[in-house]
């Protein structure tokens, strides 16, 4: 595909999707086709020019222009990229994982298709980045309009029926924004993740294989593909399950809605293969009153003013969380400390290399550090003239321990996260990694 043959698709899946779709999906593709010849060359738009706007053009606030040092700036930019080339590959993985689901066939170029062309929208809103105060809305418009494409594109490459492409549409949403949370954040010092692309079209686009050491960056990236693989397996018997139960329940029940339970259970077997055990079974998160009894009665000097407790489950995914209140008798103290289990995070444990960021700020004031230590994510924020501030800790991939408010020095809100048995938390975080 050559410059102007690249110009006229962009035009044409932008301003007219649904002529351009059809043509998508029947014509041939490689992986290495369109990563060398389309998503290169795209996703490097909004890298580019965030990268002018952050450390060029800078940002101006209160009559003050700030702008990123010229070195930092290419690295966020070079970092930014390699991750946005990773991020569509696995998305594709999870396309090809979830078109069973939903009546579709799997085939992973066309997945790859699916994703490279619904991104274009926001690849080219990146571009409005350098405009003062726009910037945002521009970005915004960008990425639901690629969700659109995504929707629109869908029947026609992965082969769903089209009364099944909202519902695959959303799975792929959630799961993708989840993916972005996880990896949102560039990486400094992470070293090789830039030859994901080439190794992903070199996975593709020939017999010969890529072998990684298990323990890199790239190896961790590669265990999480295989793992999507598998999972749509799980998920081909897992739809075939629940369909076949909707049906029994509706022979005995006269109900008309079978169709729609059943996509919901599909879509709900979809993500525990993603996200669930070995067998497909979704992952219990703690019981509410569990976390709740791990909370302290009191935090230096602080005693416990109130608690609560909740579990949330959506879409076979769970999240318990608890928090305490505490108070000095004369009000002028005050922390809250947050217990929260996400075993699902525990899944994307491919992706913490890559979230291993170590920064470090420090003001006549206070400070702000981000760093791990014995394989625990913490995050520090302290400011001295207000007595505020927060410390953060993620345990076994699973568990956030958080405590925040005012006190009399920072180590008071760190004691208050030490008070929980964090050990005891990596205990139950190991043995639940055990059965996935």
């Amino acid at each position: 595909m050559n410059s102007e043959s690249l110009i006229e698709r962009v035009k044409s899946i932008l301003f007219n999707p649904r002529r351009t779709w059809p043509v998508i999906g029947g014509e041939p593709a490689t992986v290495a086709g369109l990563y060398t010849r389309y998503i290169m060359i795209l996703a490097a738009l909004p890298a580019i020019f965030t990268f002018i706007k952050t450390s060029l053009i800078g940002y101006s606030m209160f009559g003050a222009t700030m702008r990123t040092g010229i070195v930092a700036g290419l690295l966020g930019a070079l970092l930014t990229y390699a991750l946005s080339l990773v991020m569509v590959y696995v998305v594709a993985l999870i396309i090809n994982a979830l078109a069973p689901s939903f009546r579709g066939q799997k085939n992973q170029v066309q997945a790859l298709k699916t994703i490279a062309y619904a991104y274009t929208a926001a690849w080219v809103a990146g571009i409005g980045v350098i405009i003062p105060w726009l910037g945002g809305v521009i970005g915004l418009v960008g990425g639901i309009y690629s969700i659109y494409l995504l929707y629109l594109g869908l029947t026609h490459t992965m082969k769903n029926p089209p009364e099944k492409s909202l519902g695959y549409t959303v799975v792929i949403v959630v799961i993708t924004l989840v993916l972005s949370l996880l990896i949102g954040a560039v990486v400094a010092g992470v070293t090789g993740i830039g030859a994901m692309g080439a190794g992903a079209m070199g996975k593709g686009a020939s017999s010969s294989s890529m072998v990684f050491d298990e323990d890199s960056k790239l190896g961790q990236l590669a265990v999480f593909g295989e793992q999507m693989r598998a999972a749509g397996e799980r998920m081909e018997s897992a739809e075939s399950r629940s369909r076949s139960k909707a049906r029994s329940d509706s022979k005995d029940s006269g109900s008309s809605g079978s169709s729609r339970d059943a996509d919901m259970a599909s879509a709900e077997a979809a993500m525990a293969a993603l996200f669930g055990g070995k067998d497909g079974e979704p992952l219990e998160a703690l019981e509410p009153e569990q976390l709740k009894s791990l909370l302290p009665a009191s935090i230096a000097g602080m005693p416990r003013t109130g608690t609560s407790a909740s579990r949330e489950s959506a879409m076979g995914m769970q999240v318990s969380n608890a928090s305490a209140d505490y108070a000095s008798e004369d009000g002028q103290r005050r922390l809250k400390l947050t217990l929260s289990d996400a075993p699902m995070m525990a899944k994307m444990g491919a992706f913490r290399g890559l979230m291993s960021s170590e920064s470090s700020s420090e003001t006549q004031d206070g400070f702000e550090k981000t760093y791990t230590r014995n394989g625990r994510h913490i995050e520090e924020e302290w400011n001295s003239r207000s007595g505020r501030g927060a410390y953060e800790v993620m345990v076994g991939s699973r568990f956030t321990v958080k405590a925040e408010g005012t006190a009399e020095n920072f180590q008071q809100i760190q004691s208050a996260v030490e008070s929980i048995d964090l050990a005891k938390l990596e205990a139950v975080a190991k043995a639940g990694a055990e059965q996935q």
